[in-house]
């Protein structure tokens, strides 16, 4: 299955991001366009917004124990005792609607734990699903941990999307699962998923994204995380036309008017009925 970079795009509010491509078109200088993580050279660059961005890859062409001895040995540990305690790897098939919306409401749970506006919908899927892979860890039949994943081909390269899990849910469900164990359970699930795809053929695994000269708490915390699958800092940059950033820059300035509106629109409704 090989990747067809041309067509690796989501459209949203009259623009487009485009994942992982090697060239970047003329004409999309003068179009609102987003290319997420350039793997090429362009002279075209020069006439678009530049945005740094660094990731992790790790080395999947070296062999499995030579691969696992080169995390650090706390993760070994968590991967050690997730695989004694049970925890099972599986494909997760979106093979239907229902199985999309599932993955979707799962991911979109952990999203809003997080406090994030951000919202995977079904069209972020449906636009790369014959290059979208998800796997799950679990536990006596219960989803602790799922993983989404770009898998492109021909690169031999596979790209992390989405990590979700229960993490942040537990302290307002009633869940005997610690978190500890979800977190032991998301390290084997990454190690597990890294063995899968070198058995796919795929050389590079991609950690999506890293932080880099951050002083949020809860980045360095992930960036931490990815540190421990040791692996080389990459910069790989994102660029957007002009037209993208006025377009994004304008949305993003008109969006919190529109929702203080909305805010203030549903307290006179209440007020309203409060006073009859």
């Amino acid at each position: 299955m090989i990747l067809e970079k041309d067509s690796y795009e989501l459209k949203y509010y009259c623009s487009k991001k485009k994942y992982y491509q090697n060239i970047i078109s003329f004409l999309d200088i003068f179009c609102s366009v987003k290319y997420i993580q350039f793997l090429g050279k362009s002279k075209y660059t020069k006439y678009m917004k530049e945005i740094p961005y660094y990731t992790k890859h790790i080395d999947l062409s070296i062999d499995e124990e030579a691969l696992k001895q080169s995390f650090s040995k706390r993760v070994r540990v968590k991967i050690n005792h997730a695989k004694r305690d049970g925890v099972e790897f599986q494909i997760y098939r979106l093979d239907d609607d229902s199985q999309i919306e599932k993955y979707i409401d799962y991911c979109n749970k952990h999203l809003k734990s997080k406090k994030l506006l951000y919202r995977l919908s079904k069209k972020n899927v449906t636009s790369f699903l014959d290059n979208y892979m998800v796997t799950y860890a679990t536990h006596n039949d219960e989803v602790l941990v799922m993983h989404g994943y770009f898998v492109d081909t021909e690169s031999k390269t596979v790209y992390a999307h989405e990590s979700v899990s229960q993490f942040r849910t537990l302290e307002v469900e009633d869940n005997s699962i610690s978190k500890n164990f979800i977190s032991k359970a998301n390290n084997f699930l990454h190690y597990q998923d890294m063995l899968y795809f070198k058995e796919q053929g795929i050389k590079t695994y991609d950690f999506g994204g890293y932080s880099v000269d951050t002083t949020d708490n809860s980045l360095l915390n992930i960036n931490r995380f990815k540190d421990g699958f040791r692996g080389k800092l990459i910069q790989q940059n994102h660029y957007e036309s002009y037209i993208f950033f006025m377009i994004t820059s304008l949305y993003h300035q008109i969006k919190p008017c529109v929702m203080k509106r909305r805010v203030e629109k549903i307290r006179n409704f209440i007020d309203f009925f409060n006073k009859e």
